[in-house]
């Protein structure tokens, strides 16, 4: 059976939070805190984007929210590059195969 958008989606969510709850906040820098913050609103905007792709009733609809979501897909991809001092190797290698995933699945 082939894995639906949504749960991919929240495989990724829950694995980027996971990873941030493990973190201190007070001792990250001002600058990463900011990213940290625009990274969980970044997830809340692709969970959205991909309910919104599967839930479309015209293809229309489905690229309109495919375009945005792979937007928002390339937006996180760079926050989480950015917190190298939050994410691992491993931990960007993971996150970025389910990125990429979702975005040659939005189409």
């Amino acid at each position: 059976m082939r894995e639906s958008l949504t749960s991919v989606m929240l495989q990724l969510e829950r694995g980027v939070k996971v990873t941030l709850r493990d973190v201190d906040i007070e001792s990250v820098p001002r600058d990463q805190r900011e990213y940290m913050a625009k990274l969980k609103h970044a997830l809340n905007e692709i969970r959205l984007d991909v309910r919104d792709y599967e839930y479309a009733e015209t293809r229309d609809e489905q690229l309109r929210w495919a375009k945005i979501g792979q937007h928002n897909l390339r937006v996180l991809n760079t926050l989480i590059l950015r917190l190298d001092s939050v994410f691992g190797p491993a931990d960007v290698a993971e996150i970025g195969a389910r990125i990429d995933f979702l975005q040659t699945a939005l189409v």
